[in-house]
């Protein structure tokens, strides 16, 4: 579409970062230093755009699961997560016929002292040291080192005097009990989601609270999917006469006629 201006430099966005992609060193750079390092180290631009950003073309095609780690800091530094994960370790059998348990956890909800900003007077500042952006670039025009403000801390903001409650982290802890039923079945790397019982967000929304599971070893039991292996010594004299030897199982112990 030669007569789209915006395609073209879509086009000329995704061929740049494909450079950088594909070349060890300039990806390197650019993780280390962003933009400014490819610009330093390359010449004026390094050969790409003004508006070149890997972050900014990831987000525009892939819903911002590329976005940097400064940007991340900046959104989460001062919140928090709604969800919340906790692990759980469960018996051979628990994890086989399914259990209920009760479980303690420490949960997150907004320090209602400071209104969950984390200021005692309950207002923050833009940082004049990095304009709001959490990030400062530092260098001699030869390499730029785009860093994580100091003052901040990446946050973008700051705050006159910390929250005495909360020590400026903007939330309280409560330790939280609550029933779940693990179904039969269940395995170790399986989460299960607790819809409603996870932390209580600034905005007064509850997330969930999802259970990782860990299921223990049994001294006799072996599991591979959902089938269960045992493995039994026998005497040779009992093989060939075909004995019958107890077993444990599952359920309790049983005896088996060997054939």
């Amino acid at each position: 579409n030669s007569g789209d201006k915006e395609a073209e430099l879509k086009f000329k966005q995704i061929n740049e970062a494909y450079q950088v992609l594909s070349d060890e060193q300039k990806r390197s750079i650019y993780d280390r230093y962003g933009k400014e390092g490819l610009e330093g180290r390359f010449g004026s631009g390094g050969g790409f755009s003004a508006d070149f950003d890997l972050s900014d073309i990831f987000d525009s095609f892939f819903g911002g699961g590329f976005a940097s780690s400064s940007r991340q800091r900046k959104r989460y530094s001062e919140k928090y997560s709604a969800d919340l994960e906790i692990p759980i370790n469960l018996e051979f059998n628990e994890a086989i016929f399914g259990c209920e348990k009760e479980i303690k956890f420490d949960q997150k909800v907004p320090c209602p002292t400071c209104n969950a900003t984390g200021s005692k007077d309950g207002k923050s500042k833009t940082c004049q040291h990095c304009g709001g952006s959490g990030r400062i670039t530092r260098g001699n025009g030869f390499m730029n080192i785009v860093q994580e403000c100091p003052y901040c801390h990446g946050s973008g903001e700051v705050i006159s005097e910390p929250c005495p409650d909360c020590n400026a982290k903007a939330y309280k802890i409560q330790q939280q009990t609550v029933k779940i039923t693990i179904p039969e079945g269940v395995d170790s790397g399986m989460r299960m989601r607790v819809a409603g019982k996870g932390n209580i967000g600034t905005n007064g929304v509850q997330g969930d609270l999802y259970v990782s599971i860990n299921v223990k070893e049994d001294k006799h039991f072996i599991r591979h999917n959902d089938d269960v292996y045992l493995e039994i010594p026998v005497f040779f004299t009992q093989a060939i006469l075909g004995e019958s030897i107890k077993i444990p199982t599952l359920r309790g112990e049983t005896e088996l006629k060997l054939p």
